[in-house]
């Protein structure tokens, strides 16, 4: 048993521990500012620098501005059109590299995509055509981006030096447009399309690629009647999972609108709407670091969902105006800036500084060759008193934290008692995976949250100031699976020359981002 997700399952053994699983660990969360502040003049597009949150990218109608210290100061950049910008982005791998574009919808002629490859001060027109009201560029092939276009959908696989149209779609506007996190081919698009059975004639639906958009295929429509797609965000670690904001209208007015989810890849949708008001949304924004940690920009303000949707809360305390058309949010979960009627406003969500740590203590037993790991302090106590025999501590730990605030997510601990004589347990911070197991009756989850941890981002790779935890599997040579999770970089070499099984995100296998 190997692999990513839903491959292994299970971590060190050891013979009674379990008994001691269900009281893990919790201190009282911290909490943020609480609160938004203005820092801006910006109304439209966003775009954060994802190695330095205090380097912002925003529009105001046709001009481009930056910021590095977090809104303190903003400058225009050396670039500035007759025409809204509609599309601001930034390439993940290469962070001086920006690209903007922009129109009037329905709009006729030259509308060019901008292109920056050093921070902004100087630009280049890659492309014209006509208005183009999303880009998007491929998380795991930047060089690949895609743009929709007032009736097309183009695609760049050369960092927008040339572009071919591909396969033209029903419809007028591309209103969405996302790219699968570790395909790129894989592409969603929603489209405005005549529908002469709809009141008002038209509607909002979502066509699907896997091929980079050589053939497309109408999904199964997730809103009623004249309903549009406003905004589509893929889950960066379940890339399956799909989250999708619309506005619904009648009699030429849209007023309501909500979101919507779906966990197979679009075949399927349920309403996500449990504490969200009968508004228009016009943008969703996921916590990279805590996928299930989800925002929406609404007319009605800011809504928080901290379980994938399941629910949401409101967060306006400080916003001057409640018609929130943008939002982002940094790469370690911490920080949320969102545009609005009155400009762009900035919420903490959690000083990572103020975040608490707590200890997960590395545990070895030497006659069953099995590795533990708790952060448990009566568990710790016991192991380290010796009221579990043959169990000792190996020197290592890793730090996790002390609330599920920020940028944490809590850790699954499962327990199986399956490989007789042998217990086992297993950990993962991974919803899916998480989930996969609950429905396993082989094993039986001691706790949906032993500790608190931060997830890497698709690529591996951890936010700045965090610890890479790298995870392995023995390939069940004892009899029972077994892992082990480090941080500890000789740790990780010598279990792979001992012919352990790297597991995780990224080329390195990632498996949890640990505070220092």
């Amino acid at each position: 048993m190997s692999g990513r997700l839903f491959a292994t399952a299970a971590a060190s053994a050891f013979t009674c521990l379990v008994c001691l699983a269900t009281a893990l660990f919790a201190v009282p969360a911290a909490a943020g500012t609480n609160s938004w502040t203005v820092i801006g003049p910006v109304t439209g597009p966003i775009a954060v620098d994802p190695s330095s949150p205090s380097t912002i990218y925003a529009a105001v109608d046709g001009t481009v501005l930056k910021t590095t210290d977090g809104g303190g100061h903003w400058a225009d950049l050396a670039v500035s059109v007759l025409y809204p910008v509609n599309s601001l982005v930034i390439d993940p791998s290469s962070p001086a590299t920006i690209y903007f574009a922009g129109g009037e919808p329905w709009d006729y002629g030259d509308f060019p995509v901008y292109k920056s490859i050093d921070g902004g001060a100087h630009w280049a027109a890659e492309f014209n055509y006509e208005p183009t009201s999303v880009l998007a560029i491929a998380p795991s092939s930047s060089s690949t981006l895609y743009a929709g276009e007032n009736y097309d959908v183009f695609k760049s696989i050369d960092g927008g030096l040339s572009w071919t149209m591909t396969s033209r779609l029903p419809g007028y506007y591309v209103p969405a447009l996302v790219v699968d996190p570790t395909n790129a081919d894989v592409v969603y698009v929603a489209r405005d399309v005549e529908t002469p059975s709809v009141v008002g004639g038209q509607t909002g639906k979502i066509f699907k690629s896997t091929d980079g958009g050589g053939q497309w295929r109408e999904l199964p429509s997730p809103v009623p009647g004249e309903a549009y797609t406003m905004s589509l965000a893929l889950d960066p670690t379940t890339p399956s999972i799909i989250y999708g904001a619309y506005e619904s209208c009648h009699a030429g007015a849209c007023p309501g609108g909500g979101v919507f989810k779906s966990i197979d890849g679009g075949e399927t949708w349920i309403v996500a709407q449990n504490g969200l008001p009968d508004t228009r949304v016009w943008a969703l924004a996921i916590d990279p670091s805590s996928p299930a940690r989800i925002y929406a920009a609404t007319q009605q303000g800011v809504f928080r969902s901290t379980d994938a949707a399941a629910s949401w809360t409101p967060i306006n305390s400080g916003l001057t105006s409640l018609n929130v058309w943008r939002i982002v949010v940094d790469r370690t979960g911490s920080i949320l800036r969102a545009a609005t009627a009155d400009g762009l406003f900035e919420y903490q969500v959690v000083a990572p500084s103020l975040l608490g740590t707590v200890p997960v203590i590395e545990y070895f037993h030497a006659l069953v060759g099995d590795y533990f790991i708790t952060a448990n302090p009566d568990e710790i106590s016991q192991l380290d008193n010796g009221a579990f025999p043959g169990w000792a501590r190996t020197g290592l730990q890793f730090n996790a934290y002390a609330t599920f605030e920020g940028p944490s997510v809590p850790v699954c601990r499962f327990f199986s008692s399956g490989y007789s004589p042998k217990n086992t347990h297993f950990f993962t911070p991974f919803a899916a995976e998480c989930a996969a197991l609950r429905g396993d009756a082989n094993w039986t989850l001691e706790s949906p949250s032993a500790f608190a941890i931060a997830l890497p981002s698709a690529d591996g790779s951890c936010a700045a100031g965090l610890i890479p935890v790298y995870r392995f599997y023995d390939g069940s040579r004892g009899g029972v699976p077994n892992h082990r999770y480090t941080t500890d970089l000789a740790v990780r070499a010598q279990m792979i020359s001992q012919g352990w099984v790297a597991e995780g995100l990224g080329p390195n296998a990632v498996e949890m981002c640990s505070p220092p």
